[in-house]
């Protein structure tokens, strides 16, 4: 089995500036008063770190500030800045990073770039462990109002064998958005793989069966699921 030319973008969430930059661009005035700066998403470096340029700063803005990414694929955000993270859990969700900076954080201020929704465990956590935790939204995550018409042909023909959702909100978007001819195909031409047990968790509340999930919650993780169930299938 291999993932080439064969691959279809259908993408259920459009990924936006926020509606105001107010609350970021005060924030950016105010690094220097912050201990952490913790990024969720290579959406989120990329839409911070692309404002403070615009606001007319740099990357001195964030001198003596400790940087903390949720995974592999945000640090790899990072570098492109010419940036390293000072803490990658070894788990890659919100549970696993919070736990690491629980014992960091105590006393310490936090700033959070984040998108307009998502879950909160984290800012939570971090409370729980006496942190100040500001959180600001740096892009926002809008429905897809209908899947792209050659995406949809091939969902409603069974003609697609694999989706990945990448995303609790992806996964509880691709179910509103599937027709019902698309769904007769679910499990057995069409299958799903999921990026995590959150997104898993979130497909089953919408009815939505996941025939794979990645161990290493990533998207090389999520295709070697892929893969994997194709060669036990």
């Amino acid at each position: 089995f291999e993932l080439g030319a064969d691959c279809v973008l259908m993408p259920t969430i459009d990924i936006r500036p926020p509606a105001d930059w107010q609350a970021v661009d005060a924030a950016i005035g105010e690094l220097d008063t912050f201990d952490w700066v913790v990024f969720t998403s290579a959406n989120g470096v990329e839409h911070f770190l692309g404002r403070i340029w615009e606001f007319g700063g740099d990357l001195r803005q964030l001198s003596g500030r400790q940087i903390a990414a949720i995974g592999p694929a945000t640090a790899d955000a990072l570098k492109q800045y010419h940036l390293r993270a000072d803490l990658v859990p070894t788990e890659y969700r919100g549970e696993a990073l919070g736990e690491a900076l629980q014992p960091l954080v105590r006393h310490k201020r936090v700033l959070w770039a984040r998108a307009s929704r998502g879950r909160d465990v984290l800012p939570a956590m971090l409370r729980d462990a006496d942190a100040d935790v500001q959180e600001v939204v740096v892009y926002q995550n809008v429905d897809v109002e209908h899947f792209d018409p050659q995406a949809a042909e091939l969902l409603d023909h069974g003609e697609v064998d694999w989706v990945a959702l990448s995303s609790p909100s992806i996964a509880r978007r691709f179910a509103q958005l599937l027709s019902s001819e698309a769904r007769r195909h679910l499990g057995d031409t069409l299958r799903l793989a999921s990026i995590s047990p959150v997104t898993s968790a979130a497909a089953a509340d919408v009815d939505l069966p996941i025939h794979a999930e990645a161990t290493d919650y990533t998207w090389p993780g999520l295709l070697q699921a892929i893969v994997s169930a194709e060669g036990t299938g």
